[in-house]
């Protein structure tokens, strides 16, 4: 379950409401990653649950407690001795960052008033939950030491360090025509992300919401003045609604995927729902947590297990692009330190050992530059440290560019297995696209014990007439097995422009291929590809002569030349006759 900052500003405000006050009597630990709280209130006794133990963390108030261990683990004795009578006098939220803190004011030894903080950080994998005083760590329930992170250390007795803070306006706070105008300037391959990333407090999946309400595609590159208005309305609605939610106390829906999970939950009705998944309406957000964990989830067929994997691996990818360009633009920088060295080394009798700087004339403009020296190194060495700096970069910057290349590659190879998994309907088909995503090493080998030999599955194949067929393959091998081992020279060779989809062969005994053939070539080889449901899809046809499999290509890739460009229309039902005649 992915939970946005924005659900957990509803999470927080439910839990100043229920446990400000209260007064912690007992600490357990369910399990080494599980933290329980029990709490008197006036009246009554509550319990605060934090999960830690998946990809999902949780916080919330438990309908139902867990099991409690006989051997308490050394991080919940600590916290029993440190924490229990103590009273809850803040719970608040970093701006809309996934980090909750809660203050808990003991008695210390000097009858005085002290206030210990418990850190819940739920940051998926990386979550934690960390005890501190006065800014410096007592315990952590996870250890992160100098050799598994370099910039931020949590272990006891240093001091407390939070993750870097999302930069953005605050989505619940900020005004929706800033946020607009913050989005003109950012340069991304579409305007929902544009809007994630001007924003803190909301993904994916509240964006694409926002975007369903204004009645925008979520995929275009440019909003009209038009959308850009509908989509303020969207912003100042959601941040009226969560105004009063905070207030009333209104209703959550909880959005279920087809597996019987809950992927996250909304403090709005969804406008659009993914398919196979459906939304439950809960009172408030406690109670949607607690639901959360009663569901059992569903093992998923082959196939759609298949394509949750390309879809994870697409989006790990696509998040590292963008490091990888700020990591180009750095590596840019190795010019200006051979400059540097090389004006160093043609004003060396004019620096001394023991300057931290000086101001020479650049060789190269003949304007001032200020140089930043070490006053330990004598000033060949330090020329010495710009040039080995300028070979550093230089290496960076051909290794950088290279897995900039290898990525983007690798997403078009994704991007054609996507495609594939929406064109397969037999179970050979699955078996082959299983294979290639083993091939490529996005998935684990069967055991020798499994392994079994799949029979090989074989494309498409429409009878036009009795001189001419089609052969449209299905998955990258079976593209490679049409193309080069079907395909002649003056067959006709049909694919989707610029768009994964199917290899498709037109063979006929005709001097020429007709005219509906090749229009029904082109729909065909348009209604097999990503594009299956748009209009006008552009689809390249060559003779299958000019079609190259460059050497050590992914399986499915190809080049060529002398094509001419044809535009279809997909209709499911002309197809579905072709395919059953």
């Amino acid at each position: 379950m992915n939970l946005e900052g924005l659900t957990l500003h509803i999470l927080t405000n439910k839990l100043q409401q229920e446990l400000l006050g209260g007064k912690i009597y007992k600490v357990f630990m369910p399990s080494y990653e599980s933290l329980l709280l029990l709490i008197k209130r006036e009246r009554d006794t509550v319990a605060l649950l934090a999960d830690l133990s998946s990809g999902s963390p949780m916080l919330y108030l438990p309908d139902k407690l867990p099991e409690r261990p006989e051997v308490p683990p050394a991080f919940c004795m600590l916290l029993r001795k440190h924490l229990e009578e103590g009273r809850i006098t803040r719970i608040e939220q970093s701006g809309l960052d996934r980090i909750i803190t809660i203050d808990i004011d003991t008695i210390g030894a000097a009858r005085q008033i002290v206030t210990k903080q418990l850190i819940f950080e739920l940051t998926g994998k990386n979550s934690n939950i960390i005890f501190a005083e006065n800014g410096i760590i007592a315990d952590s329930l996870k250890h992160v030491n100098k050799a598994m992170s370099s910039f931020r250390q949590i272990m006891p007795n240093i001091p407390y360090v939070a993750p870097p803070p999302q930069t953005g306006l605050a989505i619940l706070t900020a005004d929706a025509n800033a946020i607009i105008d913050a989005m003109r300037d950012i340069d991304a391959k579409t305007r929902l992300a544009a809007l994630i990333s001007v924003t803190t407090g909301i993904g994916k999946m509240t964006a694409a919401q926002l975007f369903a309400a204004a009645s925008i595609d979520s995929g275009v590159a440019v909003l009209t003045p038009d959308e850009e208005q509908r989509l303020v309305a969207a912003i100042s609605a959601l941040q009226q609604l969560l105004t009063a939610q905070q207030a009333n106390q209104q209703p959550v829906y909880a959005l279920v995927s087809r597996t019987n999970q809950v992927k996250t939950i909304f403090a709005f009705e969804p406008q659009t729902l993914d398919d196979g998944c459906t939304v439950k309406k809960m009172d408030n957000i406690n109670s949607a947590l607690n639901y959360a964990v009663t569901l059992t989830p569903i093992q998923l067929p082959e196939q759609e297990m298949l394509q949750k994997l390309v879809t994870n691996e697409v989006q790990r990818l696509e998040k590292k692009l963008p490091v990888l360009a700020d990591d180009l633009k750095n590596a840019d920088n190795a010019e200006m330190q051979r400059m540097i060295a090389d004006t160093i080394m043609a004003n060396i009798y004019q620096i001394s050992k023991g300057q931290s700087s000086c101001q020479l004339v650049n060789i190269y403009d003949g304007t001032p530059l200020e140089v930043t020296l070490s006053p330990l190194l004598t000033p060949t060495e330090n020329a010495q440290a710009y040039y080995k700096r300028y070979n550093k970069y230089k290496r960076a910057q051909s290794e950088v560019q290279h897995q900039i290349e290898t990525t983007q590659e690798m997403l078009a190879y994704l991007a054609s297995i996507e495609a594939s998994l929406t064109t397969a309907t037999l179970k050979n088909e699955i078996a082959e696209i299983k294979q290639e995503l083993i091939s490529a090493g996005l998935l684990q080998a069967p055991t020798k014990k499994n392994k079994g030999q799949s029979p090989k599955s074989e494309p498409l194949v429409v009878k036009l007439s009795e001189d001419t067929t089609l052969y449209i393959g299905k998955n990258n091998k079976q593209n490679d097995y049409v193309t080069f081992d079907l395909g002649r020279g003056k067959d006709l060779w049909f694919h989707t422009k610029n768009i994964p989809g199917s290899h498709v062969i037109l063979k006929t005994s005709l001097p020429q291929a007709s005219a509906d053939a090749i229009d029904t070539a082109v729909m065909l080889a348009a209604y097999f590809s990503k594009s299956r449901y748009g209009s006008k899809v552009p689809v390249d046809c060559t003779e299958r002569r000019f079609v190259k499999k460059p050497n050590g290509a992914k399986p499915g890739f190809v080049i060529y030349t002398d094509q001419t460009t044809y535009y279809a229309t997909p209709d499911e039902e002309e197809v579905q006759k072709l395919l059953h005649k």
